[in-house]
């Protein structure tokens, strides 16, 4: 009879432990710090620079299968100075909401969970401050490689780096190559 209640108490034991796997319908909701790197030269054959700026981030994830998921970006605004010389010539604001897909190659039940992604990025550029100059919207390819570590069944951590294709036109005639390297690290929660 000792033996029976000592397997029952091990059978409830483990099935209250929580599972770690990732599953179709999760959907994980990440908030943390953003770092845009803007590349150096975004204006061929001139001087200027755009200047980095961290905001917060947030990332929510669509789990459609246990590997593949659907991750929508998010932050609050970027403003980033433009300077030549050293010198601070202009100032803009951005957003670039950002659609990925991303594929998660390992069993959905390792704590340790890489994944790439592709997607899609629309910027906006508003609150310009380059005396009445004007940069047009931006569409382009985004690229990603991060890592989740699961802490338990819920919580999560994450760091994840974007390289987003944002090319836009100063006044429509300079071309303006932004292409920033997007740096995230987040806290996390899966539902």
């Amino acid at each position: 009879m000792k033996l029976i209640k000592t397997l029952l108490a091990t059978v409830v034991a483990v099935s209250a432990i929580p599972a770690m796997a990732y599953e179709a319908g999760d959907i994980i909701v990440k908030a943390g710090l953003v770092q845009v790197k803007p590349k150096d030269d975004p204006i061929e054959g001139t001087n200027y620079q755009i200047e980095d700026d961290t905001q917060l981030g947030l990332t929510l994830t669509y789990m459609a299968t246990p590997q593949v998921g659907v991750e929508l970006l998010a932050a609050t605004p970027f403003e980033h100075e433009v300077t030549s010389n050293g010198n601070k010539v202009a100032t803009t604001k951005q957003l670039p909401p950002t659609i990925s897909v991303q594929y998660y190659p390992l069993s959905p039940e390792s704590a340790l969970q890489p994944y790439v992604g592709l997607g899609l990025n629309h910027t906006f550029f508003f609150d310009e401050d380059m005396a009445a100059k004007h940069l047009d919207k931006s569409t382009g390819l985004a690229y990603s490689l991060g890592v989740n570590y699961d802490i338990d069944a819920s919580w999560l951590a994450n760091i994840a780096l974007y390289k987003i294709d944002i090319d836009s036109k100063l006044n429509d005639a300079l071309d303006v190559e932004v292409d920033p390297l997007v740096i995230l690290v987040t806290a996390g929660y899966k539902f």
